[in-house]
């Protein structure tokens, strides 16, 4: 699997807001906001006709920031369309939770640079 996007998602996310974010992103239920050692909150994964497999993961940070690592089977074109209607609607869907979104200019693991 290959990282192929990742979003930091801005503001204080309660238990509340937690359930924003999996509604909107349209994510399974994973994690426990109680516990500490909980790092991964929702998921969904999206098998494409073409045999890509796309794995979307919201995470919290240790640092206590949050953000979404977008995982695909191959890397995709950047500039391809199913990747940035993927990248518009996890923002989208962040923003209808109530949150901002900054996609990182280059996906990298771990808390925001």
């Amino acid at each position: 699997m290959t990282l192929i996007l990742v979003i930091d998602i801005d503001g204080d996310v309660d238990q509340s807001g937690l359930e924003r974010l999996r509604t909107h992103l349209n994510l399974k239920k994973q994690g426990r906001l109680t516990d500490d050692w909980d790092e991964e909150f929702g998921y969904r994964i999206i098998e494409e006709a073409s045999g890509q497999r796309i794995n979307i993961a919201l995470f919290r940070n240790s640092d206590e920031s949050w953000k979404i690592s977008v995982l695909a089977t191959s890397q995709p074109d950047p500039g391809s369309d199913d990747l940035t209607l993927l990248r518009t609607e996890l923002v989208e869907g962040v923003a209808a939770a109530g949150f901002q979104a900054t996609v990182r200019a280059e996906p990298t693991f771990g808390s925001r640079p």
